[in-house]
């Protein structure tokens, strides 16, 4: 699949999900919406269903729902490129609701986002948690030297216990040309068999770079291997997988922040979509990978603290909860221009770093 196309379904995707999850707790809490936005900066195209413009905006790096009464309409004419002519009674007004009920809505992209990768994870889990049950051999093969037969199942490679084909797969192809005992059950027999893993050669079609991976010469039986995991099992793998990825993200942003890791590693769009080309030619469950990792990420992101992103309304709930009113409109408009221009420097860097990276290499 062409990056280019690969970068805008990616992005495109993760969008509508982030911004579905606004859109449908607005809807639920009584809020207007006067326009839902795929993009950024002046409308391109779009079509109004109600009250609710459904809009593709001019640069393709973000969206937002823009609710009734939220009091950043100065920054949001600055994105939109002109004004709502929308009236909208009190009752109906995002500042109308309870700063409970404004948190819901807010975070509820973010949540989506979460979810999304969750599942995403767990469907992978699912569907790719065959046991390593032995289906043939071929011939001439390392795993025939090592005396693997049709039927046996692999419990374990150098005392490493492995569950899935998957597993077992990993620790073959990390391992080329080198020496492993495997553990396999056999007709309830526990065997150690000694194999040598052999080395193969593959060469991506559109950078050209040889990538060097261990096999041994199996495959396996997908008609009688049952799955390690079942629905429960995969959900819990899914979420671990989101909650480590979370970690390991504010780990770096934090890392950052101290100057420990260098702001040329940020990644922009030209990288996404060099990584999203790479991703759907290696297949549906890796492209599917990769947009759960870019879905953790971008939920991450509208966590910061920074006007303008979900956490930055946080935090002007959180002041109003704590001061028992609201911050001024202006001051929230203002704060949310810089906040505008500041994660529009972020872009500019990470797209600068993005054409660095490819002169460089």
């Amino acid at each position: 699949m062409n990056s280019i196309i690969a970068f805008i379904i990616v992005l495109g995707v993760l969008i509508v999900i982030h911004e579905l999850g606004h859109f449908i707790t607005a809807k639920l809490a009584g809020i207007a919406v006067p326009r839902f936005s795929i993009g950024l900066g002046p409308r391109v195209w779009g079509f109004t269903i109600g009250e609710t413009e459904y809009v593709i905006s001019a640069l393709p790096l973000g969206g937002y729902v823009k609710m009734a009464g939220m009091g950043e309409d100065e920054a949001l004419e600055v994105l939109e490129g002109g004004k709502s002519d929308l009236e909208v009674p009190r009752e109906r007004r995002f500042e109308s609701k309870s700063v409970a009920t404004r948190s819901v809505v807010i975070s509820a992209g973010v949540v989506m986002n979460f979810v999304f990768a969750i599942f995403a994870y767990a469907g992978i889990a699912y569907y790719q948690s065959w046991v390593p049950l032995i289906g043939s051999v071929v011939e001439g093969s390392p795993a025939e030297e090592a005396g693997l037969r049709a039927g046996d199942l692999v419990t374990a490679v150098d005392g490493e216990k492995v569950d899935m084909w998957m597993e077992f797969r990993n620790h073959v192809n990390q391992r080329p040309g080198e020496e492993v005992t495997l553990g396999v059950l056999r007709d309830d027999q526990e065997l150690e068999l000694l194999s040598r893993i052999g080395r193969a050669v593959m060469v991506d079609s559109a950078s050209g770079d040889s990538l060097v991976y261990g096999q041994i010469g199996v495959y396996q039986d997908t008609i009688n291997a049952g799955r390690a995991l079942g629905l429960g099992g995969s959900l819990v793998a899914g979420t671990g997988r989101t909650f480590e990825l979370t970690w390991l993200i504010l780990r770096f942003v934090g890392r950052l922040i101290t100057g420990a890791e260098s702001a040329r590693d940020i990644g922009g769009p030209i990288l996404i979509g060099q990584l999203s080309g790479q991703a759907a030619r290696a297949g549906v469950f890796y492209f599917i990978s990769f947009m759960a990792f870019l879905s953790v990420n971008l939920a991450v992101l509208n966590l910061l603290p920074i006007p303008i992103l979900d956490g930055g309304h946080l935090v002007f709930l959180a002041v109003e909860a704590v001061r028992g009113r609201a911050l001024s409109l202006q001051t929230r408009a203002r704060l949310s221009q810089v906040g505008f221009l500041f994660i529009l420097a972020i872009m500019v860097w990470a797209i600068t770093s993005d054409v660095l990276r490819a002169v460089g290499n």
